[in-house]
């Protein structure tokens, strides 16, 4: 009984368990979590890995295979990981998936996709796919999809996905369905007031 109590002791003091509450804030110089997760970090530097954050404010942020809901960084890179907002100076996306980014610099994407990026650079898309981009100079490597693109210049083979006459029925059937929901509206909400 007193081998097995040893055991256990010197077990758990090769071990550092740090419980974090949700409503923790972790403040660091590096911190650094794998396979673990975070609610608010501030840092100069975070590496995740396999792992989670609610909401990082940092100069660099790294996350490989991991996710964070919201991200006030310098720099990103993601590498097989995702986030639903990013507000970066500079962003690379390799093999990763994020819904809405607003960047001042520039963002490389590579076997990524983003539903709506915003930026002020430049935007290098490889084997990618964006639903909405906004930027200055856009290059377009190989095999790419962009469904709606505002740029000033763009390099590369541009596939539109939609062309007039698509542009044309896309208005249309838009029009039928806001006017079959106004008057749908508009006759069965008149037959309830009127009931009361």
């Amino acid at each position: 009984m007193t081998d097995e109590i040893k055991q256990e002791n010197e077990n758990e003091s090769t071990q550092d368990v740090v419980e974090i509450n949700e409503t923790d804030v972790v403040q660091a110089d590096i911190v650094e979590i794998n396979q673990g997760g975070a609610n608010k970090i501030e840092a100069k530097e975070v590496i995740l890995r396999q792992a989670g954050a609610n909401h990082i404010q940092s100069e660099l942020v790294q996350v490989r295979q991991g996710g964070v809901v919201a991200v006030e960084a310098e720099r990103l890179e993601l590498t097989e990981g995702a986030v639903i907002f990013a507000e970066t100076n500079n962003l690379e996306m390799t093999a990763s998936k994020a819904a809405v980014i607003v960047n001042q610099g520039n963002v490389n994407m590579d076997q990524s996709g983003v539903q709506v990026v915003v930026t002020k650079g430049n935007v290098q898309i490889d084997q990618s796919g964006v639903v909405a981009l906004v930027a200055n100079n856009v290059t377009l490597e190989e095999n790419n999809s962009v469904v709606f693109l505002l740029a000033k210049n763009v390099e590369g083979d541009v596939q539109a996905q939609f062309g007039p006459r698509e542009s044309a029925l896309f208005g249309i059937l838009a029009g039928l369905s806001a006017g079959a929901m106004i008057l749908a509206g508009a006759l069965f909400g008149k037959k309830l007031k009127k009931k009361k």
